[in-house]
């Protein structure tokens, strides 16, 4: 999930056209729509949707081995959506309602520091599952959806920008978080969230925010980016707009090819957001929360990403303590742009972590939660 990214699996619902129906268009110009289709539903990974020839029976075989494999090791963890607790609604100056959830530490936390977690473009607040059930009892932690996303309301289109976004967390800091100690941690646009909250409220950092965890994220050029190999990310960025708008006039030719559970949407989506063979749960879950995203809300916030430029964010951000975790395989904010944002936090705790796509804080759970864990204590160090 371009940051839109956390679309991963849009494209897999859109990959399997019905059966024994005659195409609409040519086999050439259907791929190159679904290769820009994925990549602005943010799981684009240039050129997979463009050729993928699948013998459904040798796929449907490993997916059922697969599910026999994970049957078996009988992990007793909390099954994914299932992690809910009471947070006060949150009404925006416009009038959007945003979702709020609060893990509170039972019997009260050593201290009054909160994490707050921010997430992505076409997710929802569930994608931090390991996250959430990793600090449970030990940290209390604040949660919501992003406008237009998830259990949030809907934003008028002129307001589905990072700004607004910054805007918005801003308000959850103020309502929800309550007044002590903060630590942000964003994953892909709620990382450019973050970012952008920093250049424009910079008398947050260093009293009130004491850490900042980037995931996954850019602070800009990714108008300059595409996730479909062969074609300039300029080109790209022209040509998805208008894409999207045609999509969005012709529903049912979309609802006919969103096969959520598919052999195809099932391979595609695997593809796009993770770097490595996941477990068949991780990928249904994508599927899953990125079903919950309307294609107008995917073309809503898209074009916000070509105008992305949060580099005034890092003398902020370099006053306080810092984490940068990019996946060396992620297709839609590759680690080049992880790269770039290293180089202006020179004091940051880095990682980049190999056979690791888009959605790490999934599919490499454990290495995101120790730096979370590692984030927090440098910052209990630091701060007292």
């Amino acid at each position: 999930m371009l940051p839109a990214s956390e679309a991963a699996p849009l494209l897999a619902r859109l990959a399997a056209p019905p059966r024994r129906t005659a195409p609409l268009v040519t086999p050439g110009r259907l791929a190159t729509g679904a290769g820009l289709l994925a990549g602005l539903a943010a799981l684009a990974a240039g050129g997979v949707a463009a050729g993928l020839q699948l013998e459904r029976r040798l796929v449907t075989r490993r997916i059922y081995e697969r599910h026999e494999v994970e049957e078996q090791r009988g992990e007793e963890e909390p099954p994914f959506f299932s992690l809910r607790a009471p947070g006060p609604d949150v009404l925006t100056p416009d009038g959007v309602v945003l979702h709020t959830e609060v893990d509170e530490v039972a019997g009260g936390a050593p201290d009054d520091l909160t994490v707050v977690l921010v997430h992505g473009y076409a997710l929802s607040l569930d994608c931090w599952h390991f996250q959430r059930l990793h600090l449970r009892g030990r940290v209390r932690t604040v949660l919501y959806d992003q406008r237009s996303h998830g259990r949030s309301g809907r934003s008028d289109v002129a307001r589905c920008r990072v700004p607004q976004l910054a805007e918005d967390l801003f308000q959850v800091l103020e309502e929800v978080a309550g007044p002590g100690p903060v630590v942000l941690v964003g994953h892909s646009m709620g990382g450019m969230t973050i970012m952008h909250l920093a250049q424009e409220r910079p008398e947050l950092f260093g009293d009130r925010v004491r850490g900042v965890a980037l995931f996954s994220t850019a602070a800009g050029e990714m108008a300059d980016y595409s996730p479909v190999r062969g074609l300039p990310g300029r080109v790209f960025s022209r040509a998805a707009p208008p894409l999207l708008a045609a999509l969005n006039k012709a529903p049912e030719l979309v609802e006919r090819g969103r096969r959520a559970g598919s052999d195809l949407s099932h391979v595609v989506t695997r593809a796009m957001a993770f770097g490595s063979d996941v477990p068949v749960s991780y990928v249904e879950f994508m599927s899953d929360m990125l079903a919950q995203t309307s294609l107008e809300v995917v073309a809503d916030f898209y074009p916000g990403f070509a105008e992305l430029d949060e580099y005034a964010a890092f003398s902020v951000l370099s006053t306080v303590e810092t984490a940068v975790v990019g996946g060396e395989d992620d297709l839609i904010t590759p680690v080049t742009r992880t790269d770039a944002i290293v180089e202006l936090l020179p004091d940051a705790d880095t990682r980049r972590v190999a056979d690791c796509g888009h959605m790490g804080i999934l599919e490499h759970h454990a290495v995101f939660d120790q730096v979370i864990d590692q984030l927090v204590e440098r910052v209990r160090r630091r701060f007292g």
